[in-house]
């Protein structure tokens, strides 16, 4: 691939929904510039950071390379419109995904001793009832079934959404929402979806919840977050409202989409199935292949704020670069055989979850919500197997398969 087609590769959305022509861009730049300086037309120029090492040493330098200025990549329309909405570059509602320094650890301060994993193993029961619910919802369904769109989207929504205390009736305005957000190029997005739009939505229903939970605060995870204080203060509300925004979306999609990820890969793999099912215990590292092999989150920006020398070339301060994540998972110096499938892969060094001061906050309960599923599915399901063709969401956000056609049979339940 030259490389005027190879850069605007790296900005189309449609690249991850052809994961056979991802991977191929992947091989490319990995074998001849790992750390390439891309100008993409209608884009502004970037250093794509495809290398496991480099991603890492990028993520551990976060007061060199900063969040605040860009989270993703936006074409020139994309940008007018972010302009038009907040005066400057960045999201019209900031979150702690965009935010640097001390600032940015005061705020994930606010959730950081709820989501460590003592903590979330007390949510274990609330958590296996949302299984159950969800394979219940498989066998009601007679047998076929869309894995995503009917289970997997609304297993880790349904989780979020009883520690926030939302109405399960709010669950697809929160999917339309979310797919508008991180997908906004998708045909599920609709016509003239824009992200924009979309968090000014958002931000209204939000808004109404920080103010209810002001005025009746509760045990629940929003309440906890409307009524923070931050350096003493107060948290602001549309603080707030952007904490809610990442919980609601970022908390489920990249889950969700990991799952079903899995879950596709071991129908492809019928033999790594049956040692998975034979063998509970393989479970934790055939999820850390899961998350691996799905990197949900396909990049994040950052902006150098001095020079700074990577790979033997010069970052000038103001470059922008992507932080490919995907790119990074399947590095062959890293991984041994990295496009092969292997629920026993050992060591898994994934950075499916970033690095540094910006790891997900939410990686131990991702951990710990995937193993569930698996748990309640394996049980009750005796068989399963593809019932027509995966599909691939367009985006190079967040994103993973968006529809998953199977065909399964249920376990009989013993008699009384």
């Amino acid at each position: 691939m030259d490389t005027a087609r190879l850069d605007q590769a790296l900005v189309s959305h449609d690249l991850y929904a052809n994961p056979e022509k991802a991977y191929e861009v992947f091989r490319q730049l990995h074998a001849e510039d790992p750390l390439h300086w891309t100008d993409p037309k209608g884009h502004h120029p970037f250093w794509a950071v495809t290398k496991h090492a480099d991603l890492a040493e990028v993520g551990r330098r976060n007061v060199v390379f900063l969040s605040s200025v860009q989270a993703f990549l936006q074409d020139d329309e994309e940008m007018a419109l972010t302009m038009a909405a907040s005066g400057k570059k960045t999201a019209p509602i900031r979150t702690i995904i965009t935010m640097d320094g001390d600032e940015h650890k005061a705020y994930r301060g606010i959730l950081q001793g709820y989501f460590i994993p003592a903590n979330i193993r007390t949510r274990l029961p609330q958590l296996q009832d949302c299984a159950r619910k969800l394979v219940d919802k498989m066998e009601a369904l007679g047998g076929e079934c869309d894995f995503v769109k009917d289970i997997a989207v609304y297993y880790p929504l349904l989780f979020i959404t009883t520690l926030m205390d939302l109405p399960e009736e709010d669950h697809d305005k929160i999917l339309r929402l979310t797919m508008r957000l991180m997908a906004p190029k998708d045909e599920q997005a609709g016509e003239g979806a824009s992200i924009a739009a979309a968090s000014k939505e958002f931000g209204a229903y939000f808004a109404g919840v920080v103010a209810d939970r002001r005025a009746n605060p509760t045990e629940d995870l929003a309440s906890l977050i409307a009524n923070a204080e931050v350096n003493g203060e107060p948290i602001g509300v549309m603080e707030a409202v952007s904490y809610y925004i990442v919980l609601a979306t970022a908390g489920h999609d990249t889950t969700s989409s990991t799952l079903s990820c899995g879950i596709h890969q071991l129908l492809k793999h019928p033999d790594q199935f049956a040692e998975l099912r034979a063998n509970p215990k393989a479970v934790p590292l055939a999820v850390e292949e899961m998350f691996r092999f799905a990197s949900p989150v396909k990049h994040f920006v950052r902006t150098a704020a001095q020079d700074y020398e990577l790979r033997g070339k010069t970052i000038r301060e103001g470059d922008a670069l992507a932080l490919f994540f995907h790119f990074a998972n399947f590095d062959p110096e890293v991984y041994e055989d990295p496009y092969a499938f292997r629920i026993n892969r050992a060591p898994n060094r994934h950075i499916a979850f970033g690095m540094g001061a910006h790891s997900c906050l939410g990686q131990h309960l991702a951990r710990l919500v995937i193993p569930t599923f698996l748990t309640e599915f394996n049980e009750r399901v005796e068989s399963i197997e593809l019932a027509g063709d995966p599909k691939y969401v367009a985006s190079n956000r967040i994103s993973g398969l968006s529809s998953l056609p199977v065909r399964y049979r249920f376990r009989q339940k013993a008699a009384a």
